[in-house]
């Protein structure tokens, strides 16, 4: 009796859909995500929508940031209070918005324009914008056609639109940073300095240049980063930088003690700390992660030159290095999993690739979750897996440089 389950399992297990297939049943996704968000912002009263959060998620943290900037208060929007005056000032009425800024002060130069724009069309500048250059930037790392029409449908895209964070932007730039610093150094080390405005994504980079031999896009990584720290301080001043590292310490004593919303973070400590596990063992455990992260970059950096792979291990390592990610940030991992698709299909299916995919494209659509929920972090599970599909692109079909020059 058990054997022709398991046959059905693996069968199932093993399903191919055709790209015909495929896209129609992510346009059928697509169309469905956005309708209901559509309807919700048609009945949005003050920009609030019918779940009792503003229109564009977490954008009213950056509208209203840019309102304390132009004001000139750059250090006390990072007390939690401050901040919280400033979103009952300008924000859309809601009687507590429970969020901090936690930004360094040079992402006050992405947001100031946010300032001189009403609330509505502030979010559609802010996400519009960061999407287009999301699509294109997609389109300059060769995923065209089809395969971008299916990356855009995708949940994780529309998770970081709703969201209004910055998830395309940190795609972007990670796209930037991971494809070309052989063959465009300044432009890769240059991303790769922006994304300091967002640290945590970017921990990988200085030791996959470093591994990978890029001493050039590296230069302009630091060079570009002390550029912008220093324009930071002339601007703002040295207050805002002590307020922002002050901000830190309390948020990682709020992270350490389960304060955050744990619910909302694909990463190891976060889930293991949501599953109820000692706090020695989630921090334990997310070590372990760390060691694998650093592990597989500075491997796949130095040993291949398979620029999708390379791109990958930064991207669904990122959430193996830092405990601090949102699931509204899984959008990168969209080109680096598009381009090893399009390598796996070119050369040849691994077993159960294509129920990977489907796994991928569909999890993050039930994300973040419950928040009273405990136990199982899907989010992480989407993590996991993309980090599992990267490492099983490493053979054979990424050839080692040596073998690849026939050395």
């Amino acid at each position: 009796m058990a054997k022709p389950f398991i046959n059905m399992i693996a069968g199932m297990a093993d399903i191919r859909l055709t790209a015909r297939q495929a896209m129609i049943g992510a346009i059928v996704v697509a169309l469905s995500m956005y309708g209901v968000f559509a309807v919700q912002i048609a009945l949005a009263k003050d920009f609030i929508t019918l779940a009792g959060a503003p229109v564009g998620g977490d954008f009213v943290a950056f509208w209203t940031a840019a309102k304390a900037v132009a004001a000139g208060d750059f250090s006390g929007l990072y007390d939690p209070a401050g901040f919280e005056a400033w979103l009952s000032e300008f924000a859309p009425p809601l009687e507590t918005y429970n969020l901090t800024w936690q930004y360094p002060p040079t992402f006050f130069f992405a947001i100031s324009f946010l300032a001189f724009l009403p609330f509505g069309l502030g979010y559609a500048a802010w996400t519009g914008g960061s999407f287009a250059v999301f699509a294109t930037t997609l389109r300059s790392a060769n995923v065209t056609g089809l395969p971008l029409l299916f990356v855009l449908a995708a949940p994780v895209v529309f998770q970081a639109a709703i969201t209004g964070q910055n998830g395309f932007i940190a795609a972007s730039l990670l796209i930037g940073a991971g494809l070309f610093p052989d063959k465009r150094p300044m432009i890769a080390g240059l991303c790769a300095a922006l994304l300091t405005m967002k640290p945590q994504l970017g921990v990988l980079l200085p030791i996959a240049y470093l591994a990978g031999g890029h001493w050039r896009a590296f230069g302009w990584a630091a060079a570009g980063t002390i550029v912008l720290c220093l324009g930071s301080l002339a601007a703002f001043g040295l207050d805002p930088w002590i307020a922002f590292l002050t901000s830190l310490t309390r948020t990682s004593v709020a992270l350490n003690d389960g304060v955050m919303p744990l619910f909302k973070m694909p990463t190891i400590f976060a889930a293991f700390t949501l599953a109820g596990a000692p706090k020695i063992i989630s921090l334990a455990t997310h070590g372990v992660g760390v060691l694998a992260a650093l592990w597989a970059t500075t491997v796949i950096w130095k040993r291949y030159d398979n620029k999708a792979l390379r791109l990958g291990v930064i991207c669904a390592g990122a959430y193996f290095i830092s405990p601090y990610l949102f699931y509204y940030e899984l959008v990168i991992l969209a080109a680096p999993v598009a381009l090893l698709a399009l390598q796996a299909r070119d050369e040849g299916w691994r077993p159960h690739d294509q129920l990977i995919l489907g796994a991928l494209f569909l999890m993050p659509l039930f994300v973040p979750g419950d928040p009273r929920q405990a136990g199982f972090n899907l989010g992480f599970a989407v993590t996991t897996l993309a980090f599992i599909f990267v490492l099983r692109r490493m053979r054979p079909q990424s050839l080692p440089v040596s073998e690849k020059l026939g050395a």
